[in-house]
């Protein structure tokens, strides 16, 4: 029996008279990578949060190392118990260097600290060739590497610290599939040496590769533990959503109708080129490929932000040319991007602002805003997306990953577009929030909407899309029907 090295007993906490977690007990082995799931709002990032020194459980919760129970009052606490915790959004220096980030925790390690340069530098090499990533340089400004590279240094500088325990959120989230396997094998790596993980993903796939054991939050309750041989579908769903998800991907079917979008050998510049396709009234038109098969651009070229080199569109039987986004909104085209924190949400702002941000516009007077339409509008758009809020003054920073994701589509929605281009759709939500998102896209054919989908994950594309576009290299490789669709034959398009 692998000795226990934390104990977390009644960790409750409240905000402004709202229970965020409560009761949460559970223990954390010596050497395992314990996951920790639930769908977003559960409580995860809260408790994460609690063993940083973030914040502070309520009055009763305790934490104990060992047989000792600790108190942390600040994050520093928490770094000299040995807990380090590598957060979803990275928090490196990116205009300090690699060996500058690495040992930036134990700068009492070196005695003038900018006089000390090659003695960290000495070491953040050491810790580097321990992880087998001699391609990395420590000597590199961190704004030069790419996000998994940045995420590597975020393990480094955890192991530079003497970490006992490392808390990881969402480590692989926006990387790819390959990047993230290099991730995963460190992570095993630094379990054989002892080092306790916790890790949080959405990539259930992952949780069986890596996973000791699994425990599951569900709106802030420990809902159960489960060692590595009960990890199942069935059970991991049902305890993160309390029923059985008999459909994960539901599908509405739909008669599909007249075409509505013609492309013939659209090409922009050296990016991508001779991409052909037709999309109908009504249909999923997924886009597939592995990262880098420049998926994303042709969208992009689509809504008139990447400039078109050659080819025809043909919209609703014209011809159509997208020079900025301004036409392609004006011709009922919607564009909901991959990364909804950088270019789908202003975060500072309310819900209600997000939502109305598409059609402030058409809500305004003599350049004056009419704030009550506004609201009556946002109001229908949160009831339409089912986005769970407070107050449509709450901040949407505030809100969980599918509730963004949910406001995102619902500003859209608003001016009623004829065609939606949805990168990753649910790229970073949990499943139950998936199924949602998959619910609202099935109401939207359903009306006549047109989609057209860019997805990295193979079973929501052959679950969700009437049509299956895989590309390659810039370049389309094949369009598979529904009933062609498997995840061989699109990998055998995407990889071959």
């Amino acid at each position: 029996m692998q000795k226990t090295i934390m104990e977390l007993k009644n960790i409750g906490k409240t905000f402004s008279g709202v229970n965020v977690l409560r009761d949460i007990s559970f223990k954390l082995r010596k050497g395992e990578v314990h996951a920790l799931l639930g769908e977003n709002g559960a409580g995860k990032s809260t408790l994460i949060k609690i063993l940083s020194g973030y914040h502070q459980p309520d009055k009763g919760g305790t934490i104990s190392i060992g047989s000792k129970e600790v108190t942390f009052r600040n994050p520093k606490d928490a770094i000299d118990a040995s807990i380090h915790t590598i957060y979803q959004e990275l928090t490196l220096c990116p205009d300090m260097t690699v060996a500058e980030n690495i040992v930036i925790d134990k700068q009492d390690r070196f005695p003038g600290f900018a006089q000390k340069q090659k003695a960290y530098i000495q070491l953040a090499q050491e810790i580097l060739n321990k992880m087998e990533q001699t391609d990395i340089n420590p000597r590199t400004v961190v704004r030069r590497l790419s996000i998994a590279q940045q995420q590597i240094v975020e393990i480094a500088k955890a192991i530079a610290s003497d970490a006992k325990v490392i808390l990881m959120d969402e480590p692989t989230s926006s990387i790819s599939q390959k990047d993230a396997d290099v991730l995963l094998d460190i992570v095993r790596k630094l379990r054989d040496e002892g080092v306790t993980i916790i890790y949080i993903s959405h990539r259930i796939h992952e949780i069986y590769e890596i996973a000791d054991r699994v425990t599951v939050l569900r709106d802030g309750d420990y809902i159960g533990t489960l060692e590595k041989n009960e990890i199942s579908d069935e059970k991991i769903i049902n305890m993160m959503v309390g029923r059985d998800l008999e459909n994960a991907f539901p599908k509405v079917n739909v008669e599909l109708g007249e075409t509505v979008l013609k492309v013939k050998n659209l090409s922009s510049g050296n990016t991508f080129s001779d991409v052909s396709f037709e999309v109908r009234k009504g249909e999923i038109f997924g886009i597939g490929g592995l990262v880098g098969a420049k998926r994303t651009e042709v969208l992009e070229a689509l809504f008139g932000i990447r400039k078109i080199t050659g080819g025809e569109i043909e919209l609703k039987g014209q011809s159509y040319k997208p020079t900025n986004p301004i036409q392609s909104i004006k011709n009922k085209i919607a564009f909901i991007t991959e990364d909804r924190k950088k270019t789908g949400l202003v975060l500072c702002l309310p819900v209600l602002e997000n939502l109305s941000m598409i059609n402030a516009q058409k809500k305004s007077f003599a350049g004056y805003l009419d704030w009550k339409k506004m609201s009556e509008m946002a109001a229908k758009e949160k009831e339409a997306t089912d986005i769970r809020v407070n107050s449509l003054n709450q901040r949407v920073s505030t809100l969980s990953g599918g509730n963004q994701q949910k406001v995102v589509l619902g500003k859209w929605l608003g001016f009623e577009p004829d065609i939606i281009l949805f990168d990753e759709p649910t790229r970073g939500i949990d499943i139950g929030a998936k199924t949602e998102i998959y619910n609202i896209m099935g109401k939207l054919v359903k009306n006549g909407t047109t989609i057209i989908m860019v997805s990295s994950e193979l079973p929501e594309l052959i679950s969700i899309a009437d049509t299956i576009m895989v590309m390659r290299e810039g370049k389309a490789r094949g369009i598979l029907t529904r009933e062609e669709a498997t995840q061989e034959r699109v990998m055998q398009f995407a990889a071959l």
